[in-house]
């Protein structure tokens, strides 16, 4: 069978199929609301703080706070967990950098355990095998929006003493045991930049802290209460949402969960239209767990084919479908301000202080089962736009891509 990326074979489909969320008149009004009022800043407006509300008591939490980003979220909760100059926290290799910037911005260091190459989330026996006297917490990753094993995480973060910070930048809406991810951990972190509920940039940190909630609400604001008097009681950034992001998010959170019901329609359809297509494995989703489906991801096995999940990728967009693969050139641990230690100045702090942190040759870090997840795992941003039309031409391609290049392989 001829393929469209050889130009000897029509595509599946054609269009267009990028992320689209629903902005309406719900965002318009709530945003009209703003402008009349005068009041565009979260300081003296009422936007923000509606928003943060119902956002809690969606997730099943006694507070979330605002930021401008899933990064200043990350950031914000490894600031209020206030880490010491050189503790550790483990995390993956296979995020965001946004995961690991507040982790050296608090001049704490991020040590990264190996994932589960079928999910790319973090795997617990390499987590704990990671864990040393300096480790002060868990920063694991919700990755696509397929909750990683929580109870796992509980049980070694308690055993530990650690805390356990869920960054559900990607999973909102997922669920462990029928609860919110994000309300599990100590901290839980949001994006709203083109995830599942987009406000063009932004994010919120979750909490049932009682007692750190002064140092989590005014972590994102320069640590400043300005009451009594205007004065800094802490070393933070300026992570303060808008007024006018407020009211998108605010609309768009009323929104959000029909927004994941439909990707999961989608994502079980796809899942029987290639599900048995020999050489394609479709990543585990635990028992418990309930997965949002921010991207849409299945494995190709390059034994099986002859071609890189790179070659693979490239096939299945000739036919039209917007999918890609590898996630990341390679793991976040190899990132030259990680390998080269560039972080303040030439200091390389927190490394290169004698007795602050321990060194750790990044470049060195062996990851085996996130090197194995790059090497074949395919993704799909998903789209609630998507109607059983595109569902049914995304898996007519990749049942085109994957059988001429088995049939291919199977005759060399």
């Amino acid at each position: 069978m001829a393929l469209a990326i050889e130009r000897n074979s029509p595509p599946v489909l054609s269009g267009e199929f990028g992320p689209r969320w629903d902005y309406g008149d719900e965002e318009i009004e709530l945003l009209t609301q703003v402008i009349r009022s005068g009041k565009l800043s979260r300081l003296g407006g009422t936007m923000v703080e509606q928003f943060e509300r119902e956002f809690a008591a969606a997730h099943g939490v006694k507070l979330a706070q605002a930021t401008t980003s899933g990064s200043a979220s990350v950031h914000t909760a490894v600031g209020t967990m206030d880490p010491e100059p050189g503790d550790e926290i483990i995390t993956t290799a296979l995020t965001d950098f946004g995961t690991v910037i507040g982790i050296l911005y608090q001049n704490a260091v991020p040590v990264f355990a190996d994932v589960d190459p079928k999910t790319g989330n973090l795997d617990p026996a390499s987590v704990e095998a990671n864990i040393t006297d300096r480790t002060r917490a868990i920063l694991p990753v919700h990755l696509y929006g397929n909750p990683f094993d929580v109870d796992a995480m509980l049980d070694i973060a308690k055993r530990h003493n650690l805390m356990l910070i869920e960054d559900a930048c990607q999973a909102q809406c997922a669920t462990w045991r029928g609860k919110p991810v994000g309300s599990w951990g100590d901290f839980g972190a949001f994006a709203f930049g083109g995830k599942h509920l987009s406000i063009g940039d932004g994010g919120m940190v979750t909490t049932n802290h009682e007692e750190l909630a002064f140092r989590l609400k005014w972590f994102a604001d320069k640590g400043n209460p300005r009451k009594p008097i205007y004065e800094h009681y802490f070393l933070a950034p300026n992570y303060r949402m808008t007024e006018l992001q407020g009211a998108v998010g605010l609309a768009q959170q009323r929104k959000v969960q029909g927004y994941v019901d439909k990707k999961r329609r989608a994502a079980q359809c796809l899942d029987e239209l290639i599900g048995g297509e020999e050489g394609i494995t479709l990543p585990p989703v635990h028992p418990q767990a309930q997965h949002s489906y921010w991207v849409y991801s299945f494995a190709v096995d390059p034994a099986v084919f002859g071609v890189s999940v790179r070659d693979f990728a490239r096939a299945l967009q000739a036919e039209g479908m917007p999918a890609n693969g590898p996630y990341l050139e390679y793991p976040i641990s190899k990132y030259p301000a990680l390998t080269d230690k560039v972080t303040y100045g030439k200091s390389q702090f927190p490394w290169g202080a004698h007795g602050v942190a321990r060194d750790i040759d990044y470049a060195n870090v062996q990851l085996p089962g996130a090197d194995r997840f790059l090497e074949t795992t395919i993704l799909m941003l998903m789209n609630q736009s998507f109607t059983d039309e595109n569902l049914e031409g995304f898996g007519a391609a990749v049942r085109k891509v994957a059988s001429t290049y088995r049939d291919r392989h199977a005759r060399r």
